[in-house]
């Protein structure tokens, strides 16, 4: 019997290792075509199907993505993490029965894969009585058995977080939560002088004169909705409400915005708005042509395309100065209810200003003052959503808000939950299901556990 080729040895899996370094270094289109090119010469080969489904997952290429997953898992049905990755997809593609299935399988394989246990936990409800009772204890075992201060015990402690929520137990969720952001934060520590510095810097720049006197040089499009506001303010429900319209693209968390801010500052040494003020006119053109452009890619024939990155707020002189005529709606929410959300959820790309409930506090604080500024500096372009508002009278609420985008009211947009499309926030459960006000009762239930947080945010709570 001739001796099983080592890894190093295999021509297929020396060829997967290219495509999955070239995928890690960003190279996304040279990566699609080495997986491409495995599949041409094997297409059973399932590890391939899993690399190339997970690109698509993180290209926002949904639809791919789940052929390239399924295929993976018809052909090796004993992969745990593709059919966590086949969960995700699921998920995101509001196909939620489908999705827990998926992480069920992958738990099946690894009881104590993190990752599938804290996903499937975001889609459970842990009431009393607990029919996902077998799930809750299975999930309690794997946080036993992990190593203290990893990532899977971080993983985990969300998972359960969560689940405690539900279930009463405050105290053990606070805990939990306290761990899980401990082992988040590692190293790195939150300035909330250097952030009053930064949100300081921007109002110093972006003056009502500034605004005026440079906004005839920008791009007179009306095709950009920006929807923001803090994370967990409801800019996934506007968006799906937005987005459920037969005129507008839901475009979701775009990061042209933040990557041209970062382009600013990378190359000046300034904050970005110090740097965008040093641009000369013709500069300032080209860079709103090309932001409009990038946005009308996203669906040429849409009459309005929605960004809804939460943290645009921090850019709305630029963005007023940039597309004049684009339509911003911010997103505002009861403080401590969104500060506890924001604290007791598990992002893809962690807040560092959110590890601590003092830190959270006082950077709502500095948020809410620089709304302020956009608010006295733009007078009348700003469209606010409460989100209380909004779940308590959406039939009043709804034809209002797509009035500010200069939107008929279309029966679609008052069921924005029957609407199919992908949704890749944090909030990718909550949009599917009808609007409801359940979330408003959080945080009472946690009661004097969230003292430190009504401290910390002092008169805006």
């Amino acid at each position: 019997m001739s001796r099983k080729k080592s890894a190093a040895g295999d021509p297929l899996k020396q060829a997967l290792a290219r495509g999955i370094a070239l995928h890690r270094r960003g190279q996304l289109r040279d990566a699609e075509q080495q997986f491409l090119s495995i599949l041409r010469t094997r297409g059973d080969y399932a590890p391939a199907h899993h690399a190339l489904g997970f690109l698509y997952y993180q290209a926002d290429r949904l639809d791919l993505s789940l052929q390239s997953l399924q295929r993976s898992v018809d052909l090796k049905s004993r992969n745990a993490p593709a059919w966590n990755d086949l969960g995700n997809t699921l998920r995101d593609l509001g196909r939620l029965t489908d999705a827990a299935g998926a992480y069920q399988r992958a738990i099946k394989l690894e009881p104590d894969f993190a990752l599938a246990h804290c996903a499937l936990a975001q889609l459970r409800h842990h009431g009393e009585p607990d029919e996902h009772e077998g799930e809750y204890r299975a999930l309690g075992q794997a946080y036993a058995r992990s190593r203290n201060g990893s990532p899977e015990r971080r993983d985990l402690a969300w998972g359960m977080a969560r689940a405690a929520e539900q279930r009463g137990e405050a105290e053990r969720c606070l805990a939990l939560l306290k761990e899980a952001h401990r082992i988040q934060r590692g190293e790195r520590r939150f300035s909330i002088d250097a952030t009053t510095r930064y949100f300081a810097a921007i109002r110093e720049i972006f003056t009502r004169d500034f605004i005026e006197a440079h906004a005839e040089g920008g791009d007179s499009s009306t095709l950009p909705v920006f929807v923001f506001g803090l994370p967990r303010s409801g800019t996934s429900l506007v968006e799906q409400i937005l987005a459920s319209h037969s005129e507008v693209h839901g475009g979701g968390e775009q990061r042209l915005v933040g990557n041209l801010c970062g382009q600013l500052e990378r190359q000046s040494g300034l904050v970005f708005a110090a740097a965008f003020a040093r641009l000369d006119a013709a500069a300032k053109r080209r860079v709103a042509r090309d932001l409009e452009s990038r946005l009308r890619k996203l669906a040429p024939r849409a009459r309005r395309v929605v960004d809804k990155m939460p943290a645009n707020y921090l850019c709305l002189g630029m963005l007023a100065v940039l597309l004049p005529k684009a339509t911003f709606i911010h997103c505002r929410r009861d403080p401590l209810a969104t500060c506890w959300s924001i604290y007791s959820t598990r992002f893809s790309e962690p807040h560092t200003f959110a590890d601590e409930l003092s830190d959270l506090g006082a950077y709502y604080r500095q948020y809410q003052a620089l709304m302020a500024h956009w608010d006295a500096v733009l007078p009348g372009r700003i469209h606010h959503v409460d989100y209380e508002q909004l779940v308590a009278s959406p039939d009043q609420q709804i034809p209002a808000l797509l009035a500010a985008a200069g939107l008929d009211c279309e029966p679609a947009c008052l069921a924005p939950h029957l609407t199919e499309r992908a949704v890749r926030t944090a909030s990718a459960v909550q949009v599917r299901e009808a609007i409801h006000d359940r979330a408003n009762g959080r945080v009472e239930r946690m009661g004097e556990h969230l003292a430190p947080l009504r401290d910390a945010l002092g008169g805006a709570a």
